[in-house]
């Protein structure tokens, strides 16, 4: 698990889709609706299926972050100690995040789960290649997830440091499966 300076993988996921339907809740304790639920179900097994098994998790602090995770912890058997929930990354910007990243000591495969637009501006400030946008725009949409490889330490993680390995979205696996 520890890194000496070789390849590191960095995953970068938005939250999945989160429940609008009580307009009484803060923004920050909205919870999944079912659609978000099955995507990060879908995430999980995806991530299971490509051995992409995070040492570490960061997560923003909110309700739908949490939900999220707590399925990826449930569909990979990692253990809840992998997870570090923190208040600082709810809504954090990319500049939030590299700080986090950088402070990364032993994790070789690191999972950030958050919110946009800060994921989607530290996939674009960390990646040498361009992610691909859907029609409308869109980047990382709920539950999708970025792969980076990285070389060298966490600490020295900054602009152009990634190259961009895949990024898959939960539509895109449903449409494959045929559903």
């Amino acid at each position: 698990m520890s890194n000496g300076g070789g390849a590191n993988r960095l995953l970068i996921m938005r939250h999945a889709k989160s429940d609008w339907s009580d307009p009484a809740l803060a923004d920050v304790d909205r919870p999944l609706n079912g659609r978000g639920n099955a995507a990060a179900i879908r995430m999980a097994a995806w991530l299971a299926d490509h051995d992409l098994r995070p040492d570490r998790i960061l997560c923003s602090a909110a309700t739908r972050t949490r939900r999220t995770v707590q399925h990826l912890v449930t569909g990979l058997w990692l253990d809840p100690a992998t997870v570090v929930h923190r208040d600082d990354l709810y809504l954090a910007d990319a500049e939030s995040w590299l700080a986090a990243i950088r402070t990364e000591r032993h994790a070789a495969t690191l999972l950030l789960c958050g919110h946009n637009p800060g994921c989607d501006e530290l996939l674009e400030l960390l990646s040498i290649d361009e992610p691909g946008r859907q029609a409308n725009g869109k980047l990382l949409t709920t539950a999708a997830i970025a792969d980076l490889a990285l070389e060298g330490p966490w600490s020295d993680v900054g602009p152009g440091s990634g190259r961009l390995v895949q990024l898959v979205r939960p539509r895109e696996l449903a449409a494959e499966a045929g559903g």
